[in-house]
């Protein structure tokens, strides 16, 4: 069976001049669709037909056949069906053979992949089809005018899921059996569609389009491998999150391992794809999957390990890795640690936090004269269970400082015992909680451990008293200097005086909590800008990688 693919490209265009050659993503109009043709694995011949010699010129380059189409067929109120009948009779003619089927490829549909254009000719030739023409869902809530009256044109006003299925056609391609293509028609009675996305199915036709086009075509596929569980917490899962949100609308997979169902079910009811499997079995799945980034957000990393995925051809970015693959990688972010001369792949600081969209969304609580919430958070574990030595202190709290209230956060991962009986009834508890910041807005002061909290508090411009929970958070120097925050050391060496008192200074004297809560407010504006840093960063250290490889 011979299949003939006609790409018809005129010259001149009323919405976009020289539309065909016009360039996208470095490349002309018209070199995608002649990509899809010679790397479909049914197409035989190519031809390309064009009242434009540049058009032609530049198609000569390329494994395809030219017909410099005759001035009666390139006026403007031309229609598709003479001209692409035009091309068959003529590479027939020349070529000395006859084609069984001929698709008609326009260049005005980038997006499409060879992939799904080779999906569609199984499709006809399976189900033995006089005609195959490619559509989108456009099933919406439509109005229609007739006779200068506007009304509408659905039966019942519906959710769009609910609505009968309407589909528009588009430009992508159009097959058909060769006895059914003529000067007038190119549809035989046993007519089908082929559903494409709505990013491959974008035909463009105006200025926005193209921009439309441009940034789709950049699409990328992003793996993000991360761990949590009780033992490392979920502050991976929820940074790698924030960064999955902060780059929607790219192909974004989860792949964990070591991961409690926790971590697990939190990805999925944020809608991501979510894979769990044995860290043996990583790297058969990445073959599959095939990505352009791989995100590790797993700590320390090996050498050898990143080597691999570099080697496997993906762009490799780490967060908080102190690991020997970290100075392998493409890319590094640790906005907990800090270093005097980091390497050049290296980005670390404050100003690299992947703040969670809820606080970028508040603004900073206002200074009360008279402090009155205490808050207290040690993340989704807390192993040391500094919470209930804290809970232990809270008669001395009220008794010697003004706080009137005390909030406590427990994570999703909090396991050990608190009596309620116990609890004084100005201090409230709350688990699993999704509005953090909603909480942060009743507090004047907070404690928490030594990690992302610590961000999210200064964002809000909370003054802090930190209290790391183990060797790693001691590395995270931010409390450290941050004149913000009044950082205790490590909770084994930290004793309830330490805390009482830290508390009791901030909370009775004015000067020093006002200067805290101005200093929290000055990192809050930098620490709001770091998703954005860090996508800008990730984004053109990917294309820069890009470019050199596809110059060697």
């Amino acid at each position: 069976m011979k299949i003939l693919g006609i790409i018809p490209a005129r010259g001149g265009s009323k919405g976009i001049k020289r539309k065909n050659l016009r360039i996208l993503n470095r490349k002309p109009l018209i070199y995608y669709q002649i990509k899809n043709a010679l790397e479909s694995k049914h197409i035989n011949d190519i031809v390309v037909t064009s009242d434009s010699d540049e058009i032609l010129d530049y198609a000569s380059s390329l494994n395809v056949y030219l017909r410099k189409r005759p001035e009666s067929l390139a006026d403007d109120i031309t229609t598709l069906d003479p001209v692409i009948y035009d091309a068959l009779e003529y590479t027939e003619l020349n070529n000395k053979k006859k084609y069984d089927i001929v698709i008609t490829l326009q260049p005005t549909s980038p997006l499409m992949s060879p992939v799904s254009l080779d999906k569609a000719i199984e499709k006809f030739r399976d189900e033995n089809l006089d005609t195959l023409l490619p559509v989108v869902d456009a099933t919406h809530l439509y109005w229609k005018k007739e006779n200068d009256k506007l009304s509408p044109d659905y039966e019942a006003r519906l959710n769009r899921q609910w609505l009968p299925k309407k589909y528009k056609e588009a430009g992508a391609f159009l097959i058909t059996k060769r006895e059914f293509v003529k000067e007038d028609s190119r549809f035989g009675e046993n007519v089908d569609i082929f559903i494409l996305d709505e990013t491959e199915g974008l035909d463009i036709d105006t200025e926005m389009d193209f921009l439309i086009a441009e940034t789709a075509i950049k699409r990328l596929k992003i793996t993000f491998i991360v761990n949590g569980n009780n033992d490392i917490g979920m502050g991976h899962v929820y940074r790698t999150l924030t960064l999955a949100d902060g780059l929607l609308g790219n192909d974004i997979t989860f792949i964990m391992t070591d991961s409690g169902e926790t971590s697990i079910n939190l990805i999925k009811e944020r809608g991501y794809n979510v894979i769990s499997t044995k860290k043996d079995s990583l790297f058969n799945l990445l073959d599959d999957i095939n990505p352009n980034i791989v995100i590790n957000d797993i700590l320390d990393t090996k050498f050898d390990y990143i080597n691999k995925l570099k080697d496997s051809g993906f762009f490799v970015v780490n967060f908080e890795d102190l690991g020997d693959g970290a100075d392998n990688a493409h890319l590094v972010f640790n906005a907990l640690y800090e270093k005097t001369n980091p390497n050049p792949n290296h980005r670390f600081g404050y100003e690299y936090e992947c703040l969670n969209e809820k606080f970028l969304l508040n603004e900073p609580i206002e200074f009360n004269d008279v402090p009155k919430a205490l808050i207290i958070t040690f993340g989704g574990v807390d192993q040391c269970n500094v919470t209930s030595k804290l809970l232990n202190l809270s008669s001395d709290i009220f008794n010697q400082t003004p706080l009137e209230k005390i909030i406590v956060i427990l994570g999703g991962g909090y396991r050990h015992n608190i009596d309620l009986s116990q609890i004084d009834s100005r201090i409230e508890i709350h688990q699993k909680v999704d509005n953090m910041q909603k909480l942060m807005k009743k507090a004047d002061i907070a404690v928490t451990s030594n990690g992302r909290t610590i961000y999210e508090l200064t964002s809000m411009g909370i003054p802090t008293i930190s209290i790391a929970q183990n060797d790693r958070e001691t590395l995270h120097l931010f409390a450290r200097y941050n004149k913000g925050i009044k950082y205790l050391g490590i909770s084994c060496t930290v004793t309830d005086e330490d805390i009482l008192n830290s508390i009791k200074a901030i909370s009775n004297d004015d000067n020093l909590r006002r200067k805290m809560y101005h200093k929290q407010l000055k990192s809050s504006a930098v620490i709001k800008n770091g998703l954005t840093k860090i996508i800008d960063e990730i984004s053109s250290n990917y294309w820069k990688w890009k470019h050199e490889k596809n110059q060697n």
